[in-house]
């Protein structure tokens, strides 16, 4: 007798983690992983905040129950990550209409809104950047939504094609869904200034969009305040919206699974009905939230001496980030690299878009060991003093 399982195809690999599993097994002691988004300090480890582990220590003395939390989370949890993403004037205006949802990381949150959504606007389609990270489009999808695309980014002169986004956003039909990067926009690094968020936030207003924020790396791009300013556009003058925000990056809490999606509404009147929906949703689809990360991170930003440490923690691999930056293009000019690659100075977080092409990422790494996304997309944070100058003699030579 046949069943189902017989004719399952394997499913193709995952484009990120893949390439790991190559890195993992190539030999060469030269070689460089440019593409798992996780950040690396100089010495190629991902490293775990001093702030994370005076945390974690400070848990183990306090010898908690592990029994459930609530479907929403931990209220003190729920309340510091509203001040973090809010800041505290917003936070003082909008806390009685503003909610969140200790969600199992920024992903999670992005699927409890997905299947949200689903539930009341099924006809609705989602629209996302061109390019954008490539599990956001696998997500609305799995909860049946039809996705499309928004200009982004100009490929040929490695800068936002703001004009283009303003036409691709006026175009989307009233109630679709539309998903904006908060900062440090992945894969591009290219972020909206102040300006540019004020203009797209009014277009969306006269739309009527349904409108996501995905905020996942607060801090790591220009800083803690300064990386908030479109989310905090978009809650001053929009009547609803959903921020998904993670701490597996600007806390290092990858493994932890740790997010937050916020849901912040003008009308009262809908409060309590939406909030009860996202439970209903909530309790599908993890049931309760995972508590040691959220934990970790209510401890630290309620204890001012912790959180003073996570900002110092947070502020040096930033910094770091932006230095590898200016050191990567320096060390190309050295080479005498034929292209201009000064755009990537001006970039923000820890992603890159390079313009390399699929022909010169695959050049790399066979004749270099060096593994980046075939988009050519790099990830800041695996560029280090010591393979600094060996990336930017490596891409020189194979353009």
């Amino acid at each position: 007798m046949s069943n189902i399982f017989e004719n399952i195809k394997e499913a193709p690999k995952d484009p990120i983690l893949g390439l790991t599993e190559e890195f993992k097994s190539d030999i060469n002691s030269n070689k460089v992983n440019l593409s798992v988004g996780v950040y690396q300090d100089d010495s190629g480890k991902t490293p775990t905040f001093e702030s994370v582990i005076l945390a974690e220590r400070k848990l183990i003395e306090l010898n908690s129950s592990k029994t459930y939390k609530p479907i929403d989370g931990d209220s003190i949890f729920l309340d510091e990550s509203l001040k973090l993403v809010l800041g505290k004037d917003l936070y003082s205006e909008f806390k009685t209409n503003t909610f969140g949802f200790n969600t199992p990381g920024g992903t999670g949150a992005l699927k409890l809104a997905s299947d949200f959504l689903f539930n009341f606007s099924k006809n609705s389609k989602v629209w996302l950047s061109s390019p954008t990270w490539p599990n956001h489009a696998p997500i609305f999808t799995s909860s049946g939504f039809h996705v499309e695309n928004y200009k982004y980014f100009d490929m040929k002169n490695n800068n936002i094609d703001f004009e283009g986004m303003l036409e691709s956003i006026k175009g989307i039909p009233e109630n679709d869904i539309v998903v904006l990067h908060g900062c440090c926009h992945n894969p591009t690094g290219a972020d909206l200034n102040k300006d540019q968020w004020i203009q797209i936030t009014e277009i969306i207003r006269k739309k009527n969009l349904v409108t996501i924020c995905d905020f996942a790396y607060q801090g790591l791009g220009e800083g803690i305040e300064n990386d908030a300013e479109g989310v905090r556009t978009l809650l001053k003058n929009l009547d609803n919206l959903i921020i998904c925000s993670s701490y597996s990056k600007n806390f290092g809490l990858y493994s932890e699974r740790v997010g937050c999606l916020i849901y912040h509404s003008k009308n009262m009147n809908n409060y309590s009905s939406v909030q009860s929906n996202f439970k209903k949703v909530a309790r599908t689809i993890y049931s309760n939230p995972p508590s040691h990360g959220s934990d970790i991170v209510k401890t630290i930003l309620s204890d001012e001496k912790l959180k003073s440490l996570w900002e110092m923690n947070l502020s040096e691999a930033k910094n770091r980030i932006i230095n590898m930056r200016k050191s990567l293009v320096e060390n190309l000019v050295k080479e005498n690299c034929s292209r201009n690659f000064e755009f990537i100075i001006n970039q923000k977080g820890m992603f890159s878009f390079t313009g390399l092409s699929s022909h010169e990422v695959n050049q790399l790494k066979e004749k270099f060991s060096i593994y980046i996304v075939n988009s050519g997309r790099i990830n800041v944070a695996g560029v280090t003093s010591k393979n600094v100058n060996y990336i930017a003699k490596a891409i020189s030579s194979v353009i």
